[in-house]
């Protein structure tokens, strides 16, 4: 390989190290401002380096056809501390702002549509559920009233029947008197038995 094509190799992988110092600040900013749980730390570490040596690799590949030499390592190891030297305390305060600037702009769309979408469906559901609930009260006082009004013709027919059923209704009074006697007395055995238990 030559010179150009090994120096070129270098100052790409240069390049490489400092998007993965810059990804490394965003990703341990980003858990800290969101509040990432403390055991789902290692899961995204190995996910993030996963993620920085596929895309190293896939560099490589279009750089010097895929050759790991020394040359690329010294690359990313300069631009790894270049950027953690000079560009990182920078990048850690540019990265917290811009995360609360979208906290913030984020928050002002929720509520947004919360205002324009949700609290009016919320409002209509409410008021069409009051609606159905005077609908069914005046459609329940509706049909008493009209069986009321067709009921009212059976009414003398009922009173008469019932002053007919008078004698019939004297010779049962018996039978409900020795009823009401029976259950009386089956009461009074009942608590006898609970008292002695």
């Amino acid at each position: 390989m030559s010179a150009a094509a090994q120096g070129m190799t270098i100052a790409t992988m240069m390049l490489c190290g400092l998007a993965m110092g810059l990804a490394f600040d965003v990703y341990r900013v980003a858990s800290h401002r969101f509040h990432v749980a403390r055991w789902l730390l290692p899961a995204l570490d190995a996910a993030y380096w996963a993620a920085a040596t596929l895309g190293v690799f896939a560099v490589l590949l279009t750089s010097n056809q895929g050759e790991v030499r020394m040359y690329v390592f010294l690359g990313l190891g300069i631009g790894v501390t270049g950027y953690f030297g000079l560009l990182s305390p920078w990048m850690v305060r540019i990265t917290g702002k811009l995360i609360d600037a979208f906290k913030a702009l984020a928050l002002f769309a929720w509520r947004v549509v919360r205002a324009l979408l949700i609290v009016p469906v919320l409002w209509v559901v409410r008021l069409l559920a009051k609606l159905l609930d005077i609908l069914f009260i005046v459609t329940a006082a509706a049909v008493l009233w009209t069986g009321k009004l067709l009921l009212r013709p059976f009414g003398a027919l009922g009173r008469r029947l019932w002053a007919g059923l008078l004698p019939v209704r004297r010779k049962l009074v018996p039978v409900a008197n020795a009823y009401r006697r029976f259950r009386e007395r089956m009461r009074q055995i009942r608590d006898i038995f609970r008292k002695k238990s």
